[in-house]
């Protein structure tokens, strides 16, 4: 479980001026980690701001959809391009597909903005490369992918690569 005890605080308005400043090079926002519906009208606010200025949303909740409605937080339907539902599940595990953890969690395409997108089963994992050559890996990167086909260069750059086993997508 994720503390509610509060750590650094960060309003509204201070968030919306960092996301707007990145807008040029960013194609949109993923709110995740502990439970983002927690904080439902800060959710909303930022959902609304990020939309009128053309940027995709995209939420993470451990909700279903039945608890969505039922705590009355139906907005998110309409502010949300994509919205990945159901808490984390260790005895559905899965590798195998993109965005989500465990079998029983459901992927809702809200909008048209992904109408044309196609997700493979597969292995997804994002790579970061920051400016000193610092690597993250976000996924479940399996060892020989890791030691033996990523050979990056990583000095002076950074740059973001979305790999599964069938396609390599780079942003600079």
């Amino acid at each position: 479980m994720w503390s509610f005890k509060e750590q650094v605080m960060i309003s509204n308005e201070e968030l919306f001026r960092k996301i707007e400043n990145e807008k040029d090079i960013i194609e949109g926002i993923t709110l995740l980690g502990g439970e983002p519906l927690d904080q439902f009208d800060e959710v909303i606010q930022i959902l609304s701001e990020c939309r009128k200025i053309g940027l995709s949303t995209m939420v993470f909740t451990g909700y279903e959809i039945n608890e969505i409605d039922g705590k009355g937080m139906t907005n998110i339907f309409n502010l949300a391009d994509i919205l990945i539902t159901g808490r984390f599940d260790e005895s559905q595990r899965t590798l195998n597909h993109q965005w989500i953890g465990s079998t029983n969690q459901e992927i809702h395409f809200l909008s048209d903005r992904y109408s044309s997108y196609s997700q493979l089963d597969s292995n997804y994992v994002e790579v970061s490369i920051n400016e000193y050559g610092c690597i993250t890996f976000l996924g479940f990167p399996d060892e020989d992918f890791i030691i033996g086909n990523l050979q990056i260069n990583a000095l002076n750059c950074k740059k973001t690569i979305i790999v599964n086993k069938a396609q390599t997508k780079t942003s600079v």
